[in-house]
């Protein structure tokens, strides 16, 4: 057999190629912690759900090949590569339903909440999608790279190590709950400046978000795979964006109601041009409900002008430049605004500045005095104390502590 050295090299030609994990795991019962650390979260987030994969890779047999569907219908290949001395590689997680709607078929055979579906779709739109003869041949290959003789392997599966219909155990809510808990947590800078966007109700900035997040594609439609990724990728933002109105306390039902009519939308087209035409109605849809939530109580001069603000944010903006837009006097708006808002016009425009400026700390690779410049304020050592003021701490400290 070879050395650790050519599984490390199968390693990485393996999640540069499919991004598909391999994990060689040496002397498993007296290294559960170091294995603890590298293993998948998800298989090490409950104990007995950690502790009972381990004892079923203990049991494997050298010459089997173990093909795994876990309780979240994710799926693993265990190899026995030395019973003695109890090394193993293990190949995952990955997919093996490449259409969504059976994905969908298998969500609905269990007692799940809508949430937890939700979050299920978030965790499987990241696993990559492999049939049973492409992880077949993948397997072949690395065990004919490990041994140098000839041996003959039994493919055995093993389906749902853990019953979601149990209601003795909990394992598989613990997990749904650890992934919808880490959710935004993962987003990037700039789904999270798009988030932000959705949540002000911006939709040329969150526009400009999305088209560096997914550009228009010219793949072939015809092309299954990918256009099922560019799917899932809008299934992802389409719960992003739900999300986001759910922070601003949009009914569930009408976020629940957008949501579903854009999921259907989303698997009904097989063009890749309509589909990111779609995603545009998608932000519109959620900015006007978002907008027309957190303005409803709002008379239509206020509303007006919280706009122009949220939109303009970047701008100089002053009470006198916003009278003259609505030909009004300053201090008819100013005190008409105070009394509907309960905050000067000065400070809701420093309030929002400070927010997106928060926002933009997520992305290290802005300067702080850019973002300083981005949100409007052009004296730095000013948005070092107005930031200090409104977060009691400093811009750097927040993205210090933050990203």
């Amino acid at each position: 057999m070879t050395n650790e050295k050519t599984i490390n090299l199968l390693k990485d030609m393996l999640d540069i190629t499919l991004d598909l994990p391999l994990f060689y795991i040496e002397d498993i019962k007296n290294n559960l912690k170091e294995i603890e650390k590298y293993l998948p979260s998800l298989l090490t987030i409950n104990k007995d759900y950690f502790n009972n994969f381990i004892d079923f890779i203990i049991t494997t047999k050298e010459q089997n090949i173990y093909s795994i569907t876990d309780s979240i219908f994710a799926n693993y290949v265990v190899v026995c590569l030395d019973e003695i001395n109890k090394n193993y590689i293990l190949l995952g997680p990955y997919l093996l339903i490449a259409d969504y709607k059976d994905l969908l078929s298998e969500y609905n055979q269990y007692d799940l909440t809508l949430d937890e579906i939700n979050a299920l779709k978030n965790y499987h739109k990241d696993l990559p999608i492999l049939n049973k003869h492409k992880i077949s041949n993948i397997v072949k290959i690395i065990l004919k790279n490990i041994y140098t003789k000839n041996c003959k392997f039994k493919f055995i599966e093993k389906n749902n190590l853990f019953n979601l219909k149990s209601k003795e155990s909990k394992t598989h809510r613990e997990l749904i709950s650890f992934i919808e808990s880490d959710y935004l947590e993962k987003i990037s800078a700039t789904e999270y400046k798009l988030f932000f966007a959705i949540r002000q109700g911006d939709k040329l900035f969150a526009s400009k978000c999305f088209d560096k997040l997914l550009p228009q594609t010219n793949i072939n439609s015809n092309d299954f795979v990918n256009i099922r990724d560019y799917k899932n990728k809008l299934i992802y933002y389409n719960t992003l964006l739900k999300k986001a109105g759910e922070l601003e306390g949009i009914s569930t039902v009408h976020l629940q109601s957008l949501y579903n009519t854009n999921l259907d939308k989303i698997e009904l087209s097989n063009d890749f041009n309509e589909l990111y035409n779609l995603i545009f109605n998608m932000i519109v849809d959620y900015c006007d409900t978002i907008s027309d939530h957190k303005l409803k109580y709002y008379s239509p001069l206020v509303k007006k002008a919280i706009n122009h603000i949220n939109l303009n944010l970047n701008n100089d903006l002053c009470v006198k430049d916003l009278a003259d837009l609505f030909y009004v006097s300053p201090t008819y708006l100013a005190r008409l605004f105070k009394k509907e808002v309960n905050s000067s016009i000065v400070e809701y425009i420093n309030t929002q500045r400070i927010k997106q400026s928060t926002c933009l700390l997520k992305d290290r690779n802005l300067p702080i005095h850019q973002i300083s410049q981005m949100v409007g304020i052009s004296d730095y050592n000013y948005f070092s104390r107005l930031f200090k003021k409104y977060m009691n701490k400093t811009p750097s400290q927040y993205r210090k502590n933050n990203t």
